[in-house]
């Protein structure tokens, strides 16, 4: 039997014991069911057989969730907040998604569901400090996690993926790390806000790779103003308004000078929009109503 066993340094967060540690110790069982997977260990409770994960309310569409083991039972508590890694009750979590994954090349679906891709825990998660919001996406290259949804305005309170916030754009900046506003949108903000929650912007490759799965050259008919669901631009693994609703900042890929770029096309993007548009190599003061950012982070699996 393969396991892992991660104790997290300078934290008080219990020995995990895993029979994957190439899997989170979570795994999705239906559509609004989650359970924790056989062989697992956390601390001093001991799962020899996949145990459902309880929730003393119904999955509210668009929430993220922490699963807590108390006196050896698992929990879901809706988060309003960055989750607690250091918290030793604290197992991992999932997003609940308004809709589902794409399938094929054709959108998901409006059934709010449990995001297989955005499940986690403390030894298989985002590298950065908050894992709301985010899925893994696993290429052939190395694994990393990207923002379910568009930057917002308040993420200093909201983190830089939630739903049904106002967007971030050239036309309603996001909040100042020194207050306020910023006056504008452009590279060198959305990597500062994105450099500020531990993350970054996606590179060309990444991309196309997390955005995959989208109605390819369709776009909406207006500004979507908010972070909300798409179901024709969504993604295989569960972007919201992947492509065709607002371009977002990202780079070239470069390892030494990266250039600016831009991906997905916008809202008036029609016949163009989709996972393989790119402007590459942008003027890096551009902003306007219909650029915003989407964040990126490493993966962290502890051994």
């Amino acid at each position: 039997m393969n396991t892992s066993t991660s104790g997290i340094a300078g934290n008080s967060t219990p020995a995990m014991v895993k029979h994957d540690p190439g899997a989170p110790a979570l795994v999705v069982t239906g559509r609004d069911t989650i359970a924790i997977r056989a062989g697992t260990r956390f601390g001093d409770a001991v799962f020899d057989d996949e145990a459902p994960v309880a929730s003393s309310l119904a999955l509210q569409p668009g929430a993220d969730y922490v699963v807590v083991v108390r006196d050896g039972s698992a929990v879901a508590e809706m988060l309003t907040g960055k989750p607690d890694l250091d918290d030793p009750t604290v197992l991992g979590g999932f997003h609940f998604a308004p809709g589902g994954d794409a399938t094929a090349r054709a959108g998901g679906d409006d059934t709010p569901a449990i995001n297989p891709y955005s499940v986690w825990d403390i030894a298989f998660r985002p590298a950065c400090a908050d894992p709301r919001g985010m899925v893994l996406v696993d290429t052939t290259r190395a694994p990393f996690w990207a923002d379910i949804y568009l930057l917002g305005v308040n993420h200093l309170t909201d983190g830089t993926s939630k739903f049904g916030v106002e967007i971030a754009d050239g036309n309603s900046p996001p909040q100042n790390l020194a207050g306020g506003n910023y006056s504008k949108l452009d590279y060198e903000t959305a990597a500062a806000v994105m450099k500020h929650h531990g993350k970054g912007l996606l590179s060309i490759d990444e991309f196309f790779a997390a955005a995959f799965g989208v109605t390819e050259r369709t776009s909406r008919d207006d500004d979507p103003k908010t972070t909300q669901l798409d179901t024709v631009r969504t993604s295989r693994f569960g972007l919201m308004q992947a492509t065709g609703n607002l371009w977002v900042w990202g780079h070239d890929g470069d390892p030494d000078t990266p250039r600016p770029s831009f991906f997905g096309g916008s809202w008036w993007n029609d016949g163009n929009a989709g996972s393989r548009r790119a402007h590459v190599g942008v003027w890096p003061f551009y902003s306007n109503e219909y650029l915003g950012a989407r964040g990126r982070s490493d993966h962290l699996q502890l051994a």
